[in-house]
């Protein structure tokens, strides 16, 4: 029993020393240098039978310390990785149907404020003038597709699939417009490079509206109608806090 007690607390110290070494580590071998104060039958035969288990034990002691180790260093990485994955993974909450209605809405806006800048010419000298980019950020800004799905699960049956496959038609139609474009200078094409391009763009920007249009069909007068006065509201309160100091708002929705 002494024996037994004793190689535990050696295999104690060992796990203990060992995980120290793992920080400074010791040119000196692992030692335990406990003393038998029980009586032995033979203190040669017991030597060696200590030699052997303590090997052993150390043996296992390094495993214990090496599992330590890992223990010490991954857990929080675990957990991170796995609260990233399960973030990313999770369904997000769906919001009120108005908030996408809202969306389309300001994708709409977007496409004729657009036509407006191509037609008239007016701006080709701003920045904003640039077609790609613009179209661009009809797409992303206002998570035009995500937007479509959310909106459409809001209906049941027939009326689900079609308002969904109108919708990411429209969605389809502004890709199929940045795609028309050379690859190269992807942030770089304005109106006055479009070389006889218009035609194909306010088109493709006609479509987009035509799809919208038809896709916003499918649900309530009263939450459409509540999100264009949003919108309208916005507009206003941005055109009265404009700093003219500025300059002029440009490209501004033509008052009906």
């Amino acid at each position: 029993m002494v024996l037994t007690l004793t190689l535990l607390r050696c295999t104690s110290l060992a796990v203990a020393a060992l995980s120290c070494q793992a920080f400074a580590p010791s040119a000196k071998p692992l030692l335990c240098r406990l003393s038998l104060s029980a009586a032995t039958p033979n203190t040669e035969d017991l030597e060696k039978t200590a030699n052997t288990r303590r090997a052993f034990l150390v043996g296992n002691a390094v495993g214990a310390a090496s599992a330590a180790a890992s223990l010490l260093t991954s857990p929080l990485a675990a957990f991170a990785e796995e609260d990233d994955a399960s973030s990313q993974t999770s369904p997000s909450k769906i919001k009120p149907l108005s908030t996408y209605i809202y969306n389309v809405l300001r994708v709409r806006e977007a496409t004729e404020q657009e036509t407006r800048l191509i037609s008239t010419g007016k701006f080709k000298d701003v920045q904003r003038a640039n077609v790609k980019l613009a179209v661009k950020f009809m797409i992303n800004n206002f998570k035009l597709s995500d937007s479509v799905i959310a909106a459409s699960s809001y209906l049941t049956g027939n009326s689900r699939v079609q308002a969904s496959a109108i919708g990411l038609s429209a969605v389809q139609n502004l890709y199929t417009i940045v795609e028309y474009f050379d690859s190269s200078d992807v942030e770089n094409i304005k109106i006055d490079s479009l070389a006889g391009k218009e035609a194909i763009v306010n088109n493709g920007l006609k479509s987009v509206r035509r799809d919208l249009d038809d896709f916003l069909a499918f649900f309530p007068i009263d939450v459409v109608e509540e999100a264009k006065l949003k919108i309208a509201n916005e507009n206003e309160l941005n055109f009265k806090e404009f700093d003219p100091s500025l300059g002029s708002i440009l490209n501004p929705n033509p008052t009906k």
